[in-house]
């Protein structure tokens, strides 16, 4: 889960903190800074694969370190930060929401840290303008958390509090929105210093980061595993239930990534197994299969102790269930609480790193989370004897030829792409009339499936358009396929039929045929 540090570099942080050791003066930013160190050093020892950004502001907003795994970037960032002018938190949030957007999209779930002195920075009447012109709640899973560096009986704090509990609580509501339960909190500092407001740091990291291990089974297979990040409950529209995830989880059973497809996954989760050290060695052994030692330091399959200290070289079933997946083409289906499934595969991290780990996807609560499996709880083991037939209840027009491949529309440029494939095979025709139409019906099925049909008024105005700007010297065929192909997403007998397949247009003419303009009004 990323996570971004919003710090406060106002001049109101650059004020002296009253301290009983005279040798050295403190200011609120010095004491973030101490916070925010704090805060890298947990993360180093629970949590090091999370992905965090600096981002601080006053009246404006600047990305100091963008989304990294390297804190000591950040570290080394912190005793140069220039100090600003007066603080605007609107603008920094509204800020955070582009970094966010663009990097992670709309499905990733973030946790923000607002580091601040705990001030408005105005009177109760902008502070009520402020808490108006807040851009929240996202269109993204978040978290806000809200450290004030002040004493805790500080006047400025009690007038900043409900700012600051207006934050917290309408980024909450954008988590039970997406089926998140989950919601962020003030941490408040005991007192004001470098110890005070470490320990409220420490509090947030307790209750925030927290890690989550458990047991990983497969028949008599069996490994202690942490998922990062550490799930959440999660609840469902139209289920009053709360779903939490088990500590044990159990591979009920294997199916193949055709089969299974691309069910609605509400979160992610890398499974990372337990470092395994010297001591755990005969429970290995007892594991995988003894080894008879030959002699001293060695055994009968050439593995030596050095060799079984070294993490890398000792076995775990993580590594063969990964292996096994990637090899097959196979996914994993995972219990993971009552009435609730996930899936588990190969996943590899698009990085230099290219490090390879296992994947899990919690679906949604409920035995239909892939409908086109049938109930998850009834699935059995695929009988050896049966034939090759599909045995799942998918949908058959989903094999119709022309279908193409699925639609992933998750950011505005996955769309422009796929209407400006069809654009280009219209100016390619006649020789691309099998593409033009293989594309289209792609294009509508996904278009139907999302209930989105003022696409497909679009793309057949922009049909018409290419129809109408065709040379004269064009083939007649050109634009009677444009027309034809216009009129048919917009014909009311089949724009919701999902199973009907657009067809190229039939038809004999000559080269003295009628213009495109003619063409058009003929078949509109």
């Amino acid at each position: 889960m990323p996570t971004v540090i919003l710090l406060d570099v106002s001049l109101s942080m650059s004020r002296p903190v009253p301290s009983s050791d005279s040798t050295e003066t403190q200011t609120r930013l010095t004491i973030a800074s101490a916070a925010i160190n704090t805060f890298l050093d947990y993360l180093c020892v629970h949590t090091k694969l999370e992905y965090v950004a600096l981002v601080t502001f006053s009246s404006a907003y600047e990305v100091a370190i963008p989304f990294t795994r390297e804190y000591d970037n950040i570290r080394a960032k912190l005793p140069h930060l220039e100090e600003g002018d007066k603080t605007c938190i609107e603008t920094a949030l509204l800020g955070v929401n582009q970094l966010i957007l663009n990097e992670w999209g709309y499905q990733t779930p973030v946790q923000i840290i607002l580091v601040t002195d705990g001030s408005c920075g105005v009177g109760t009447i902008g502070r009520n303008r402020i808490m108006q012109a807040l851009p929240l709640p996202p269109t993204y899973p978040v978290r806000i958390h809200v450290l004030p560096v002040v004493g805790p009986h500080d006047t400025s704090l009690q007038h900043a509090m409900p700012l600051y509990q207006k934050i917290v609580d309408l980024a909450s509501n954008a988590n039970s929105s997406t089926g998140n339960i989950s919601r962020g909190a003030i941490y408040c500092p005991d007192q004001l210093n470098v110890p005070g407001v470490v320990a409220a740091m420490t509090r947030l990291c307790e209750q925030q980061y927290q890690e989550f291990w458990c047991s990983l089974k497969c028949g008599q297979l069996e490994a202690r595993v942490q998922l990062f990040p550490a799930p959440q409950p999660a609840s469902h529209e139209g289920l009053s239930a709360t779903y939490t995830i088990s500590h044990q989880l159990h591979v009920i059973g294997f199916i193949t990534q055709q089969d299974l497809g691309t069910p609605i996954a509400i979160s992610k989760h890398l499974i990372i197994p337990q470092a395994q050290s010297g001591n755990n060695n005969n429970a290995n052994r007892e594991n995988y299969g003894s080894k008879t030692p030959t002699k001293e330091g060695s055994s009968t399959d050439g593995s030596t102790d050095e060799d079984m200290s070294d993490p890398s070289k000792v076995p775990n079933f993580c590594v063969l269930l990964h292996g096994a997946l990637k090899v097959e083409g196979m996914s994993a289906i995972v219990q993971l609480g009552a009435d609730w499934w996930g899936t588990l595969s190969a996943w590899c991290e698009a990085s230099r790193a290219r490090r390879s780990c296992l994947l899990l996807s919690a679906l949604r609560p409920g035995a239909s989370a892939a409908p086109w499996l049938g109930a998850l709880d009834q699935l059995g083991p695929a009988d050896e004897t049966a034939n090759n037939a599909e045995t799942f209840p998918v949908r058959s027009w989903r094999s119709y030829s022309g279908g193409g491949s699925g639609c992933a529309w998750a950011r505005p440029h996955a769309l422009l792409a796929d209407v400006q494939k069809v654009l280009r095979h219209a100016r390619k025709l006649p020789d691309k009339t099998q593409h033009l139409y293989k594309e289209l019906n792609r294009l509508r099925r996904a278009a139907i499936s999302l209930g989105f049909s003022e696409l497909l008024t679009c793309v057949g105005s922009a049909l018409e358009r290419e129809c109408a700007a065709l040379p004269a010297g064009a083939a007649p065929d050109c634009a009677l396929q444009l027309a034809h192909a216009a009129a048919a997403l917009r014909d009311p007998r089949t724009a919701l039929d999902i199973k009907h397949t657009l067809q190229p247009l039939a038809a004999s003419f000559t080269v003295s045929s009628m213009s495109p303009q003619g063409c058009l009004q003929k078949l509109v």
